[in-house]
């Protein structure tokens, strides 16, 4: 099936499709060779997820790329499934995005932790030298 890593239900259906076909066919390139930033590679492929005219395109340009690249490598002799290359780069940039938010997200829990844990290091210094006075 074409887009078979398309029919999972993701949670994002409800969310509005900021990019349009232009800027996307734009990012093709900076996808391929992975250039996007983490918010315009979201944004790429969310969009892709949704228009089939525009995954059309990213397939034919990463397949043209993944068939230049095994020319370069002289690797003649074997033969690549580059639709489904595809499919699994797809879902190695789902996964960047999910680590680096989680990363992002834990970050901010961590410094949450530091500041009350700081703040209540100072109620407690405060309580101390009201003691001693």
């Amino acid at each position: 099936m074409k887009f078979s890593w398309l029919t999972e239900k993701t949670g994002q259906s409800e969310r509005r499709d900021v990019m349009n076909c232009r800027t996307a066919e734009g990012m093709v390139n900076g996808y391929i060779n992975h250039e996007l930033s983490l918010k315009e590679l979201e944004e790429f492929l969310d969009h892709i997820q949704t228009c089939s005219s525009c995954y059309d395109e990213l397939e034919t340009y990463f397949i043209v790329h993944e068939a230049m690249q095994q020319l370069d490598d002289n690797d003649s002799g074997s033969v690549m499934d580059f639709k489904r290359l595809l499919e699994q780069d797809i879902r190695k940039s789902r996964r960047y995005i999910r680590k680096k938010k989680l990363g992002r997200f834990s970050v901010g829990v961590l410094l949450c932790i530091l500041i009350v844990a700081l703040a209540a290091f100072m109620v407690y210094v405060v309580m101390q030298m009201i003691r001693i006075i």
